[in-house]
């Protein structure tokens, strides 16, 4: 990943923690999060940076991953009230 790469992913992820942080029981799809969680200019990233970012705060237990029964993935604030 390049460098610029690396910013925009950083970037993404400051932006969906802040997210979670003023909607604790947040959860959708890369394509919601794209579209209703992130800045006017992030929606523009390419798919694969946001994919990027949701991985790390996944594997930073920042951020929980679904797979739903018809294959959708979902993401969710890991302190979500059930």
């Amino acid at each position: 990943m390049s460098a610029e790469d690396e910013g925009v992913v950083a970037g993404i992820v400051v932006a969906i923690r802040r997210y979670f942080a003023t909607h604790p029981d947040a959860a959708d799809s890369v394509e919601g999060i794209q579209r209703w969680w992130l800045l006017p200019q992030s929606r523009e990233e390419p798919r694969l940076l946001i994919e990027r970012a949701l991985d790390r705060l996944v594997a930073e237990g920042a951020a929980h991953r679904t797979v739903l029964e018809d294959g959708r993935v979902i993401y969710a604030n890991p302190r979500r009230r059930a």
